[in-house]
């Protein structure tokens, strides 16, 4: 009986780009031009030049791909934990003078507290690991009330829903935005190394717009070339308490000209079918009518660039008919906001509401 054992021959698979490239090393070893390989196989003329070089270089073997060893990691778990908890505390709280963590500025950080040095892809990989990602911060203002604004959520809110839905009160959330013809720039996909260009037209003019949405997905708008005032309010208010039957409650933030004279006396006058609620100041994100500018300028007219303001005017027009005649695709869109509407369906069924 032998006492060698025949050493086990690990299989590895053949890729795509060393199938080709070991096609290539077989038409160079019979001299067909390099131009004649690059069109057979689909690649550049350049790529053919490199693979010839590199099998005049290693031979005939080195079709196969290179084996790069991964580093150990070398941020233990505990380390990684550590590494997280600084990491949500935010850039300034370490130093920093912004709240930014980049990936040079996370290298830093590892480097002094754990004596570790990662590349910039090595931070990257960490990052990833620890289910951390590149995210666009939201914006906060200094003088939120977080406290108030907890205690609204938990409290008034839900009575005030509750109230609305047992005397049968249609609650529109109301806001206003603006759409200018400087268009609002995102990322698009493009062929690699040619950036897009966008062509504007120079100035800033704009569309201003007052809208309100209902928890049933009904959506009202409209349009003004000019700065919202009292008076567009109430042009507002009044047409939509002859659209919508019964009494109706708006919520709404706490901006002055939801707080003119003009617009307490509308209310005054019409107190038996019109009642005002209203948000915590500097809390948009809990008006749900929020979530159908972010699906209008992200989504339907990023990377817009208008030739005029009738175009804009125009397009803001048809784009906001055609998401009014989808109540499911506005229910979608103020699901993003962070007031507690999404359970409204069982408080709709326990009001008996079709």
């Amino acid at each position: 009986m032998s006492h060698f054992r025949r050493r086990r021959v690990r299989s590895h698979p053949v890729s795509a780009r060393e199938e080709r490239r070991r096609i290539a090393y077989r038409m160079l070893q019979k001299h067909t031009p390099k131009a004649s390989i690059a069109r057979q196989l689909g690649v550049s003329y350049v790529t053919v030049w490199r693979w010839e070089t590199r099998w005049q270089r290693e031979g005939a073997a080195s079709w196969r791909e290179h084996e790069h060893p991964g580093s150990e990691r070398r941020l233990s778990p505990h380390d990684q934990k550590a590494l997280l908890a600084l990491l949500k505390q935010g850039a300034r709280a370490y130093g920093y003078p912004t709240d930014l963590w980049t990936l040079k500025r996370v290298a830093e950080v590892i480097r002094k507290e754990y004596g570790v040095e990662y590349s910039l892809s090595g931070v990257w990989r960490v990052l990833r690991a620890l289910g951390l990602s590149a995210q666009v911060p939201l914006t906060r203002a200094l003088e939120r009330d977080e406290s108030y604004i907890r205690h609204w959520v938990g409290h008034p809110w839900p009575d005030i829903l509750r109230q609305a839905l047992d005397r049968r009160v249609t609650v529109v959330f109301v806001d206003e935005s603006g759409v200018q013809t400087s268009p609002n720039v995102r990322r698009s996909w493009a062929t690699e190394g040619s950036r897009p260009v966008l062509r504007t037209k120079g100035g800033r003019e704009k569309i201003s717009v007052i809208s309100g949405v209902t928890l049933e997905g009904e959506l009202y708008f409209e349009l003004h070339r000019h700065d919202l005032s009292g008076t567009e309010v109430i042009g507002f208010l009044e047409p939509l308490l002859e659209e919508i039957p019964g009494r109706v409650m708006v919520v709404w933030d706490n901006i002055g000209i939801h707080r003119c004279a003009e617009v307490a006396a509308f209310t005054w006058l019409n107190r038996r079918r019109l009642e005002l609620r209203r948000i915590p100041p500097y809390a948009p994100e809990l008006n749900p009518d929020e979530g159908i500018w972010d699906v209008i300028k992200n989504d339907r007219l990023a990377n817009y660039c208008p030739t005029s303001l009738d175009e804009l005017e125009g397009t803001l027009h048809a784009e906001l008919s055609d998401l009014k005649a989808h109540s499911e695709r506005v229910l979608s869109a103020i699901q993003q906001t962070e007031l507690p509407i999404h359970s409204v369906d069982r408080f709709l069924e326990a009001a008996g509401w079709d």
